[in-house]
């Protein structure tokens, strides 16, 4: 089973986050938001937090990583302007 971890460059708390699940040999999808920021769409259907990291493991999300978190404004993303 594998999870998925929506995540930003620049992230300090979405890189321990990474570093802890591969510690753990946990399996897991990264989506890196800086690098695809058209997913912020799929992640705000998600979840109503503007933070990161995000964990999804089937329908439940876990925000942060050990008490801390980012906004999505203090990492330069924000959801893409509908046309």
């Amino acid at each position: 089973m594998s999870v998925t971890v929506y995540v930003a460059e620049g992230c300090t708390d979405c890189a321990d986050l990474l570093a802890d699940l591969a510690r753990r040999r946990v399996a897991f999808e990264v989506v890196n938001l800086t690098r695809d920021p058209a997913r912020l769409v799929e992640l705000a259907a998600l979840t109503w937090e503007r933070r990161l990291p995000v964990t999804v493991d089937h329908e439940r999300c876990s925000i942060g990583f050990a008490g801390r978190s980012s906004s999505w404004s203090e990492l330069g993303l924000s959801l893409p302007r509908s046309g």
